[in-house]
């Protein structure tokens, strides 16, 4: 496999084929990384690199980190680093972001295009929104203050989705796009069926265990403290301070309820315009928001279940064409008497003296992971 090394104007500076070892760690609700090893042979090349691109993966690399080695095989040179979707790290959200009624994808977009795109000084060069797919719930939602590749992760995790943002090598161009992988489950006749199970004979070392410590399922989301204006005996106004508070519901029959307060002061009830003017939001937009927020909060509040197994490399199951990042598979325990449909939240492909390994990881619902496979 060749690595080209490119420069900050993405210009070849180098050409990297004698690596001792790569990790490539693909990831689907955070920003994937690397970790390069070779030969203090190719110092010389990395001298002006910040960029790692191959035609074998859609990710290409910023180098972040160096180090200097000494091994029993020699010096080595160690590079670190993440994919490009961090260069949207380096924005914030610094200015009150208000949306309506809109789907997760064009918010995502929006904020791409309003804090890196038509950003001024701050707009990131070559950088340009690829297809629109219309993808994620419509929500009312307020943001402020956010690193911008953080809230992006965040909104996306919500409706399963993803983004990536890849190197067109051929135009120079770097593309932004919202995604979402495959869904592989026996209940759609779309898409080939990606089933894990020991009666499949897919799965090695299979280990189940299941955590509910942390589970929430209603909370309590309390915004900002309104005047409330009334009228006295006397005739006279009166002004009450009261704080505006909604619910969320996920509680389950027959399931025990087990409450989250959140507070959320805030989220304010009034918005900019583009004149600077103060306009104050509807009573119902403003409940969403909370409600959006308490959703967000809850979802950090599930059970965890973790099943550890290793793939069968002679399987039927055959990654980036039965499985990959992303996709939505069934796991089985037909001992224990229950399915799990996630999805691969992760893959680390592993490039070793000229072996190939991967390492999945299957999603935060469930937290199963390990999942190995030998190529």
């Amino acid at each position: 496999m060749e690595l080209l090394l490119l420069d900050k104007e993405f210009q070849i500076c180098g050409i990297v084929d004698d690596f001792s070892s790569l990790v490539w760690n693909r990831k689907y609700y955070e920003c994937g990384n690397f970790c390069l090893q070779t030969s203090i042979n190719n110092l010389e090349q990395f001298k002006n690199a910040k960029y790692v691109y191959s035609k074998e993966f859609l990710e290409t690399a910023i180098l972040e980190t160096f180090n200097y080695i000494e091994t029993e095989q020699g010096l080595v040179i160690n590079r670190t680093g993440r994919f490009l979707e961090r260069i949207l790290a380096d924005r914030v959200i610094d200015n009150t972001q208000y949306f309506t009624n809109m789907i997760t994808e064009d918010i995502v977009r929006n904020l791409v295009n309003t804090f890196c795109i038509n950003a001024g000084i701050r707009t990131i060069s070559n950088l340009i929104l690829g297809k629109r797919k219309g993808l994620g719930k419509k929500r009312t939602i307020q943001m402020t203050g956010d690193n911008l590749l953080d809230k992006i992760y965040e909104l996306c995790k919500e409706d399963e989705l993803s983004i990536k943002l890849w190197y067109d090598f051929n135009n120079n161009k770097l593309v932004f796009e919202v995604w979402q992988g495959l869904d592989r489950r026996d209940t759609q006749d779309t898409n080939t069926w990606a089933i894990f199970s020991k009666n499949f004979e897919n799965i090695l070392e299979d280990e189940y265990s299941s955590d509910e410590t942390k589970y929430c399922n209603f909370a309590y989301v309390a915004g900002e403290i309104d005047d409330d204006t009334g009228t006295n005996e006397d005739g006279t106004t009166k002004t009450t301070k009261k704080r505006i508070i909604t619910t969320v519901d996920r509680v389950k029959e027959g399931e025990e309820r087990r409450e989250l307060y959140i507070d959320a002061r805030d989220l304010q009830s009034e918005k900019t315009d583009g004149e600077g003017n103060s306009i104050k939001i509807l009573e119902a937009e403003y409940i969403q928001m909370l409600k959006e927020r308490g959703i967000e909060k809850l979802n950090e509040c599930k059970r965890i279940e973790t099943s550890n197994f290793n793939i069968n490399p002679l399987s039927n199951l055959e990654y980036e064409k039965d499985f990959n990042l992303g996709d939505k598979v069934v796991y089985k325990n037909d001992e224990l008497g229950f399915n799990i449909e996630d999805r691969i939240i992760g893959v680390t492909e592993s490039y070793e003296n000229g072996e190939k390994t991967i390492e999945t990881t299957f999603g935060e619902d469930y937290n199963i992971k390990k999942v190995k496979e030998a190529i």
